[in-house]
């Protein structure tokens, strides 16, 4: 094949430089792989208890993020944590944070309270649009020299934590404080959980100087750290009863974990009893129920103030809170009470009151018979049964209803009719029994003269006025008889005996009593005049 002829100038040259210019627009850009770094370790040499810092040597100037893991990898599970330059800064923790780390404004990994087990790998992720970096360096931490010569590591001491108060309630306070923990420990971390998952990490104590505190997850803002590596935690709530555990490390002791648990209680309200009051008869079944805080560990039954236990007739649900008695007795009656506890309070209901319904088995009369009664005597009769409720009592004399009610019947016999049987029947409502009792009385004496019992004003009147005119009759009788023996005399002749008789003064005459002069005593006589022969007189001629 020929060659295409050049010329300078021509066509050709234009179509070469223009493929030429096109040619460099569609080459691909070159892939920006990630550079490879030396992290600078300071100091060169880090000891157990002090501190180290990480450093990339001069960051790309427009990184947007950088990632630090405890691995050689920049695998999830190990990031420590991730920081992001902002405005504003920001660093994000991951899994593998222990509170011990924290990220520089160059990208730097600081640690302190280095541990023989912070040595390993550690891996930095830089993102930048330009100079993305992915290196790993690592960290060899080794133990105090000083500790290390002049004295062996003590032997691991087991490692208790102390509840101050021992027993806290929701809204209160409390600390955890481990007892001895080892004098030269470089951090202590403190979880919710009864293992040290970086998830359930509260906090991780420095003691320095100066003391430092680094908040994880699991941190609510009511916890604080103090010396000696105790855990303050503040407005307790009932889900914060659970498992802490503390993780101490020394640079001359092995790392001390300890795991306690913490109960939160809550200040239990007055519990009530249902029903409030209750009655039963006799050999029967009730129940009392004790409503109270499901957050009360012990609950307990009273009957007068006296606990009580299950028994053959006595039945306690499961968790106490029902109360079942069966095949009542008179003893079963009075004022039951529920009590709960737990280890911040105790509280006691108000009583609700059993009554058990029984009676009258029998019933008396007092005074007891037979009983002698003077007329115009008072007596009270009482009528005595033991029964629950109290009886209502009606009398019966000789058979007949008397219509009182009552206890106690009080009477004044005022005749005979007054005696006889008197009997009281006391009845009670709720058991439908009904007990019978009596007494025999006689009335002796004279009867009073006195209106009886349903005669009328009239009729009293009468008797009144017929035992005057009747008494009035037998003096005039009298009278008559006293007069005859005083008038009979001898006669021998045959000529009449007068009789005189004293007659009044006639008006106007005798002499004039004055108003204040003392009364005449002296006999005033007039002229005796002969008194007429009666007929009676005639015949007994």
């Amino acid at each position: 094949m020929g060659r295409i002829p050049h010329r300078p100038g021509g066509p050709w040259t234009g179509i070469f430089l223009a493929a030429s210019i096109l040619g460099s627009y569609l080459q691909p850009a070159p892939a920006q792989t990630p550079t490879p770094v030396t992290i600078v370790l300071t100091p060169p040499s880090p000891a157990v208890g002090g501190g180290v810092s990480l450093a990339p040597p001069n960051p790309p100037q427009d990184f947007t993020s950088c990632s630090w893991y405890r691995s050689a990898t920049a695998d999830g599970n190990s990031q420590i944590l991730t920081y992001n330059p902002g405005p504003p800064p920001v660093q994000t923790n991951g899994l593998a944070h222990t509170g011990r780390e924290t990220a520089g404004l160059d990208c730097s990994l600081h640690i302190a309270g280095l541990m023989l087990n912070d040595t390993g790998s550690y891996t930095v992720q830089i993102q930048s649009p330009t100079s993305p970096v992915l290196t790993t360096v690592h960290l060899p931490v080794s133990a105090s020299v000083l500790g290390s010569c002049l004295q062996p590591a003590p032997a691991q001491t087991p490692l208790t934590i102390v509840l101050t108060p021992p027993s806290p309630a929701v809204g209160g306070g409390v600390s955890l404080a481990p007892q001895n923990p080892p004098q030269d420990f470089v951090s202590c971390s403190w979880y919710r959980s009864a293992t040290t998952d970086p998830s359930s990490r509260i906090l991780t104590y420095f003691p320095g100087p100066p003391p430092v505190q680094n908040n994880d997850s699991a941190h609510t803002g009511r916890e604080t750290a103090g010396p000696g590596c105790a855990l303050h935690i503040a407005g307790l709530r009932l889900n914060d009863t659970g498992s802490y555990t503390v993780d101490i490390q020394s640079p001359t002791s092995p790392a001390v974990t300890t795991t306690v648990h913490l109960p939160v209680s809550e200040m239990l309200p007055k519990p009530t009893v249902t029903p409030n009051q209750a009655q039963v008869l006799e050999n029967g079944t009730f129940t009392l129920t004790c409503n109270s805080s499901p957050h009360a560990d012990t609950l307990l039954w009273l009957r007068d103030g006296a606990s009580l236990a299950p028994s053959d007739r006595l039945g306690l649900s499961p968790d106490n809170r029902t109360l079942t008695v069966s095949g009542a007795t008179r003893g079963d009656a009075g004022a039951y009470q529920c009590e709960v506890r737990n280890p911040v309070s105790t509280e006691r209901s108000e009583p609700s009151t059993v009554t058990v319904a029984y009676g009258p088995d029998s019933a008396r009369i007092d005074p007891p018979g037979p009983i002698d009664l003077t007329l115009g005597s008072p007596l009270t009769l009482s009528c005595v049964a033991d029964s629950v409720p109290a009886p209502s009592c009606r009398w019966v004399l000789n058979g007949t209803d008397t219509n009182e009610t009552g206890t106690s019947l009080t009477f004044n016999p005022t005749t005979l009719a007054h005696q006889g049987t008197y009997e009281c029947q006391a009845h009670n409502p709720i058991t439908n029994r009904t007990a019978r009792a009596s007494v025999a009385m006689r009335v002796t004496g004279t009867a009073p003269v006195a209106p009886r019992p349903g005669l009328s004003a009239g009729a009293v009147a009468g008797i009144v006025i017929g035992s005057l005119a009747g008494a009035a009759l037998v003096g005039v009788g009298a009278y008559f008889l006293y007069s005859r023996s005083r008038n009979e005399t001898p006669r021998e002749t045959g000529a009449p005996v007068l009789v005189y008789e004293n007659l009044p003064p006639k008006a106007g005459k005798g002499p004039v009593a004055q108003p204040g002069s003392p009364p005449d005593t002296s006999p005033t006589y007039q002229t005796l005049q002969p008194r007429q022969q009666d007929v009676y007189e005639e015949l007994k001629k």
